[in-house]
């Protein structure tokens, strides 16, 4: 994970029951918590400048307990460590309004490959065990790297501080012609 990317790590908070007659769950603040369907192999392609890419990929609360405050960051691996022109990308979640993701570019260092990350988005309160629907458009100006972006969606809640709770492929490629 890029240096300045929003999701750190926190020590996991356990499942507790309440007293007889209610039970109330809190989330237990690990790895898994949030899961998602991603685009996996089957990533859109742009063929020219331009082109509105959209990818759907659905985010999943996996356990029982809410999560309060869920927020994601955007990373996306470049095909080479050229930086290119920034693609531009945008988000809605559950239908909602679009929303723009400012990216900032991240050279190579020694540990890490050079990348296009974002800073967090919002998407709410998650109920728990539900899924909802995240819909991504990525275009790619002329003078981007052509290639493959290998796109990561990094999930969190503020419920469980900085904690990492899920990473969901959304990935697109840019090939003009």
């Amino acid at each position: 994970m890029a240096a300045g990317a929003g999701v750190l790590t926190m020590l996991p908070v356990t499942v507790q029951a309440a007293t007889a007659g209610s039970v109330s769950y809190k989330p237990t603040c690990a790895y898994g918590e949030i899961t998602g369907s991603g685009n996996l192999s089957h990533e859109p392609i742009s063929t020219r400048p331009g082109q509105n890419l959209v990818t759907y990929t659905t985010v999943r609360n996996a356990k029982s307990a809410p999560l309060s405050g869920v927020f994601f960051d955007y990373e996306m691996v470049p095909p080479s460590n050229h930086k290119g022109a920034a693609p531009t990308v945008w988000w809605k979640f559950n239908g909602g309004s679009w929303h723009h993701l400012i990216m900032t570019w991240h050279a190579a260092t020694k540990s890490s490959t050079a990348q296009w990350v974002s800073g967090d988005a919002v998407l709410g309160n998650l109920p728990g065990s539900t899924g909802h629907t995240l819909e991504m458009s990525v275009d790619y100006p002329s003078g981007a790297t052509p290639g493959v972006y290998d796109g990561t969606l990094l999930a969190g809640a503020m419920t469980c501080g900085y904690q990492l709770l899920g990473a969901v492929p959304v990935t697109t490629a840019y090939r003009p012609r």
